[in-house]
């Protein structure tokens, strides 16, 4: 699908503006951040249909409030953002088409999916484009170094996830974890290895692995239960894409598994106490970039992500579906702080100023810093119990800047 214009051109004369709508100086090749025809134009490759469009249908909201906010603000010096936004049908090759249909279509900033392995192929396309190129929630770290250095890829990392679960663990006394896990995304086996490093170094164990398909959509999961029984775990890590994941959790509580749940954002839906049951929601614990999931409902939660959230809901009429929304908010709003610059006028500049960014203050939280085409977020750690969201812990990033 297409997004329509957000917002028009300030009027002739305007600071960004000249007078056949390009930026002053703004260099003319590919990768130009010129004003042109009265707008920035932002291609956005990800799926709206498949098993990736529960992310990335809320990760293109979470951009197009952001743009929301950029425009009624005046746009990027001067001149408004337009968002043109097509489905890659969750397949990396039709990502890769879509990427480069928008591209000459005249895009000049490239959002790609939310994920590693969907969002390869067209990030590829956007980098060898000369494109500034964003997968604004995407959580691996090798994205950039596979891409390019016209490249950022937003979500905190996989390495911050693992590390944020198994500190946790250890904090919470749970010496043993059943590991429940969908190995067809790196998302899931780098967040494996983080966890496995920190938590079996201190003292942890891991007695049992299950590996299950929830890319393939796996609704049954009664012999990974049988495992979880009979292993008798302190705790169970659930690391697999939902509803699968909350389908997995509703069948685990139905068959008297009490034992808490750890995880990731894959986990942070408000529609979770709905699959699984308000009252089977208990003991659940996941890792995050920002807090939004008690907002409305717990006083604590960042005013700056109430604001987003109330905006989210007057666009959408819904609720944010699910992190990547706000994080790929969060992720857009720190990008625009570089675009804003006056020096930067095109892709390899604005790659300049946003590598330059450390200790960034955005609603939610705060960007620590870049590093190799990746951001580095405090992790959170959210506890939903029966319908109730709170934060329970906040950990400084592990990652060492090199």
């Amino acid at each position: 699908m297409k997004a329509t214009v957000i917002g028009l051109c300030v009027a002739a004369g305007a600071v960004g503006c000249g007078a056949d709508g390009g930026q002053p100086g703004a260099s003319q090749g590919s990768g130009s951040l010129e004003c042109r025809d009265g707008k920035i134009l932002i291609g956005v490759a990800k799926a709206e249909s498949g098993f990736a469009s529960f992310f990335d249908v809320a990760g293109r909201r979470g951009l197009e409030v952001a743009v929301d906010e950029i425009n009624a603000a005046g746009g990027v010096k001067g001149c408004p953002l337009k968002v043109d936004a097509r489905d890659t049908k969750s397949d990396p090759a039709v990502g890769a088409q879509v990427a480069r249909t928008l591209i000459d279509d005249g895009a000049q900033i490239l959002v790609v999916a939310d994920d590693f392995d969907s969002g390869v192929a067209a990030a590829r396309v956007g980098q060898n484009a000369g494109v500034l190129t964003l997968s604004l929630a995407a959580s691996s770290t090798v994205f950039g170094k596979a891409v390019g250095d016209l490249f950022f890829s937003g979500g905190i990392t996989t390495t911050e996830l693992g590390d944020a679960q198994a500190q946790l663990a250890v904090d919470r006394g749970w010496k043993s974890t059943f590991q429940v896990i969908d190995t067809g995304l790196a998302y899931f086996t780098e967040q494996d290895q983080a966890y496995r490093k920190l938590y079996e170094g201190k003292g942890g164990k891991v007695v049992g692995t299950e590996r299950v398909d929830s890319l393939g959509g796996q609704a049954d999961f009664s012999s990974v239960i049988s495992a979880v029984k009979a292993a008798n775990p302190d705790v169970v890590q659930a690391l697999a894409v939902y509803p699968s994941v909350g389908t997995f959790v509703k069948q685990l509580r139905a068959a008297g598994v009490k034992a808490p749940v750890l995880g990731n954002i894959t986990l942070q839906t408000r529609e979770l106490p709905q699959l699984v049951g308000v009252n089977q929601s208990n003991d659940i614990h996941y890792a995050a970039q920002v807090y939004f999931d008690g907002a409305g409902i717990d006083a604590k939660t960042d005013p700056g992500i109430l604001k987003f959230v109330d905006s989210y809901k007057r666009r959408f009429g819904t609720f944010p579906e699910q992190a990547n929304a706000p994080g790929a908010y969060q992720t857009f709003m720190a990008v625009n702080q570089a675009l804003q610059q006056k020096d930067v006028v095109d892709a390899r500049s604005a790659a300049a100023a946003i590598r330059q960014q450390t200790g960034l203050p955005v609603a939610g939280g705060t960007l620590s810093r870049w590093q190799d085409g990746y951001a580095v977020w405090d992790p959170t750690m959210v506890k939903l119990d029966r319908g109730k969201w709170s934060v329970e812990a906040t950990y400084k990033a592990r990652e060492k800047a090199k």
